[in-house]
Parts: C-alpha cells; structure tokens; sequence
C-alpha cells in the first residue's frame, strides 16, 4: 500500500452536501494502475488522522482520481476533512485497499451484474461500471441506486446516460420517501425489494452491493429467501461490518 501526496484539483458540490473531489497523483510509470475497480482509498491528514472513501473514477482515468464525499458538520472529523479538501492543494493518501473489486478478464461473458448502490455507494458503482465500459463490456448490467429523496441521486444523470447509450446497461433509481420529492415519478420503496421484484432468476447473478451495512445485509437476506447465495455477492461490509 503506498502513501503518496496528490494534487487537489477540484472540490465541487454536487447537490446540498455531496462534493465531488479530483485529485491528481503524481506522475508515475504505473499511474493508470495504482487502483482496481471497486477499491476505495484513505485520506491522511497532517494530524495523523485518516478517513476511507471508495474511489469514484475508473482505473482508465489514469493519474486523476475521484472521490464523491459527504459533508457532515455536525461531526468535527468529517467536517476537517472537507476544509482540508477545500482549502488546501495537496493531501496525503493511501491507497489502494478493498476485495469489492471487479476483474473483467473472470467475468462470464453472458453473466448478469446487479449493483446496488445506496446514497454515496454510488461511487464505488461508478468506478466499477465505468470499467466495464471502457472494456467494452458485452454482460447485462443492472444498476440500482437507492435514496431517501431524489435530490440525493448527486449524479442521476450519469448513470441515465450510461443506459441510454448502452443497450446492456439498465438504470432503475429508487426513492424511498417520495413525499418529499415533488414531481417523482419513478420507482418508491427501498432499494432490496426493488432489486428482488425485478430479478426472476439469480443462478448466475453476481452482485455488488455498496451502502451501509444494514442495506447491504437486507439485500443479502431479501436476495437469499429467492435461493441467492451470499458468495454470489462482492461487498466492503462484509469485511469491515462482518456479521456475528
């Protein structure tokens, strides 16, 4: 794992608390393979302290990294975070760290990918089907991405894009307090039962689930009642949130 200080190129807000930061590595001979897709990084600042996010660009992006980060003041760590990232041009990372990852070169040709992406899970999920893009990626690819309100879905037109412009790529956002969000017309409720109406036969589904881990484990459940089996299923929360 190596440390290496980065360029902060941009820092701009996406909707009311969402920032979507660039940096840039420097330059090296193995840039456009520092990171797999999937993988997230730690953000190291100058007190010692270091906070995780999954890395929102694709390996094909080369020396220029993503990060899609929210911003909480009410907590003092977070909260120094974002005024590093605002106000200073270069931070520490660490990277790259995590088994969520995707290997285009394994995956079955006609082999269905569902993720399953809820609030800023959507940046793994972008690393990821990114990737599949650029490598011109032929497998069904169903992208959830789950919120409270819309105005969450910082990037909702990103993955519409991707599935207007790939015939295999299908995006299905879904809200979950639609009194709150005037004018929605789309899918309501919350994300599992969304993904378990929609999936009639999961024998050789591979799943990505990115989120907390109490959505990443209704998933599991919900997905498991329908005969799904949890190796099936790639997830950062099994790691670091493994159930007793």
């Amino acid at each position: 794992m190596a440390r290496k200080v980065t360029t902060i190129l941009s820092a701009d807000l996406l909707n009311r608390d969402v920032y979507r930061i660039r940096l840039l590595l420097p330059e090296s001979e193995h840039a456009g393979a520092e990171f797999k897709a999937g993988q997230y990084l730690d953000i190291c600042l100058p007190d010692g302290k270091k906070a995780s996010f999954s890395i929102a660009s694709s390996p094909e992006a080369g020396r220029e990294l993503e990060l899609h980060i929210r911003h909480m003041p009410e907590s003092e760590f977070n909260d120094s975070i974002v005024q590093h990232l605002l106000h200073q041009p270069s931070v520490e990372v660490e990277l790259a760290m995590g088994d969520c990852t995707l290997n285009v070169d394994e995956l079955p040709v006609d082999q269905p990918i569902i993720f399953a992406a809820a609030s800023t899970g959507f940046s793994q999920v972008k690393s990821m089907v990114e990737h599949l893009i650029a490598r011109a990626s032929k497998n069904p690819i169903h992208v959830y991405w789950g919120a409270r309100v819309e105005e969450d879905m910082y990037l909702e037109s990103l993955p519409n894009s991707w599935a207007e412009h790939h015939t295999n790529i299908q995006f299905v956002p879904v809200v979950s307090e639609p009194e709150k969000s005037p004018g929605w017309k789309g899918r309501t409720g919350l994300l599992p039962a969304a993904i378990v109406d929609d999936v009639q036969d999961l024998t050789n589904v591979q799943v990505f689930a990115c989120g907390s881990p109490a959505m990443v484990y209704a998933l599991l459940d919900a997905l498991e009642e329908q005969g799904f089996t949890q190796s099936q299923m790639k997830s950062d929360v099994f790691a670091y949130a493994p159930r007793p």
